[in-house]
């Protein structure tokens, strides 16, 4: 009988220690738990490992990418779908300048193409007919920048490359600039995991204080003595 009391009070001791803590813990990392991410500033890069050396592109502006996991200061991601031209691509962005969002734009990727021209080497005989310049359209991604210059990232015959100009004069998305980038739970919901912690601690205190006293009580009364 001792054995089971003292059994009781340790786990009650146990879930008025560790309730609250499991409770409001497990409110932290708000952003991790949306499923979108929208670029709010134009050199949010596209990355193919967590390090700025291997930025590949930049997110276009005002358009999302889908947040995989969270990891520290980087988010793992996928931008853009196997649809059409394009292609999923799996990789890191630095959370900083995006801005977690619960629904997604009506166009969350930018699905634009660019006209990439190829020019054919003239042969040293003049006599031999050429080829002419070959013009293809490929799915654009995004801009990388080196310095002044500027780059597209695109797709093309399943091989993806660079070609040169920015090409960012694309339509942007409407934004709601009252977004909150790291929103807090509701407060309806915040409150009521407060009320339910505090009535389960309630009870768990009760009842070890209950079991404490009725202890003593059987150790110093016995009435049929």
């Amino acid at each position: 009988m001792k054995a089971a009391k003292f059994l009781i009070c340790c786990l009650l001791a146990v879930l008025i220690v560790f309730l609250p803590f499991r409770v409001f813990g497990g409110e932290t990392g708000a952003a991790a738990t949306y499923r979108y991410a929208r670029a709010d500033a134009k050199d949010v890069y596209f990355c193919e490992r967590k390090d700025l050396k291997y930025a590949m592109f930049t997110i276009p502006y005002t358009y999302c990418v889908d947040i995989l996991s969270s990891d520290g200061e980087w988010y793992y991601v996928k931008y853009a779908e196997d649809s059409g031209l394009y292609r999923a691509l799996y990789g890191y962005c630095l959370a900083e300048n995006l801005t977690p969002v619960e629904t997604p734009p009506e166009n969350k990727y930018l699905n634009m193409t660019v006209t990439v021209t190829f020019k054919a080497d003239t042969p040293p005989v003049g006599s031999l007919p050429v080829l002419g310049d070959m013009t293809v359209t490929a799915a654009y991604y995004g801009t990388y920048y080196a310095g002044a210059s500027a780059y597209s990232y695109v797709l093309y015959d399943g091989n993806f490359g660079y070609v040169y100009g920015a090409n960012d004069d694309y339509p942007l998305n409407k934004t709601d600039e009252t977004v909150d980038p790291t929103p807090a739970p509701a407060p309806k919901e915040k409150n009521s995991k407060l009320v339910i912690a505090l009535a389960l601690t309630a009870v768990a205190a009760a009842a070890l204080i209950i079991l404490y006293f009725a202890s003593r009580k059987s150790r110093y009364f016995h009435p049929d003595r």
